[in-house]
């Protein structure tokens, strides 16, 4: 059963690195349907459940993890910044969140991290007044789905190093006069 288990793990391994030898020789990581198809891969290779422990994998496979969640990163930002300007493009952006692929992600989300902050604020009357985001990008899903579902009587403040990325998300939600 244990050699059973390894030969499975060695095959997720070569399958997850031979998926990061074509996304990093990808010319860019924009949503197309070369990037939507590999990305789609890793998700599907990476789902069943593994016991891995990434402290025992060999120098090399820890820096092609490494590089491929850099990868994975900037491939999201990428495609949260496509689907913002799509978004931003509409007169009332907050009626049309659904075109984003991860939506319903999102929503189950935003009920988690709900459920974790009140755990915490269970012990107390009031929920926060005012939370803030540090990261948020250009499409604040996480802000969005708390503040129109879970703390409605809450202020949320988004944050991002980039003023593009903050110009962004400030236009999503800029038209609707509940979250802004």
């Amino acid at each position: 059963m244990e050699s059973l288990q390894v030969q499975d793990e060695s095959i997720l391994i070569e399958k997850v690195c031979q998926i990061y030898e074509k996304i990093s020789k990808l010319e860019t990581l924009k949503p197309s349907k070369d990037v939507d198809n590999l990305f789609t891969q890793l998700v599907h290779a990476c789902i069943p459940h593994s016991s891995i422990n990434i402290a025992t994998l060999p120098a090399n496979i820890q820096e092609i993890r490494s590089k491929l969640i850099t990868l994975c990163g900037e491939a999201g930002g990428l495609l949260e910044a496509h689907f913002s300007t799509i978004l931003g493009s509409f007169k009332n952006p907050l009626h049309h969140l659904n075109i984003f692929p991860y939506y319903s992600n999102y929503l189950k989300l935003g009920h988690l991290e709900y459920d974790i902050l009140n755990q915490h604020y269970s012990t107390i009357a009031e929920t926060p007044k005012r939370v803030a985001f540090v990261g948020s990008g250009p499409l604040p899903f996480t802000s969005i789905v708390l503040a129109s579902y879970h703390l409605k009587d809450t202020t949320f403040h988004n944050y991002d190093i980039d003023s593009m990325t903050n110009s962004m998300a400030s236009r999503l939600v800029s038209a609707d006069h509940d979250l802004y």
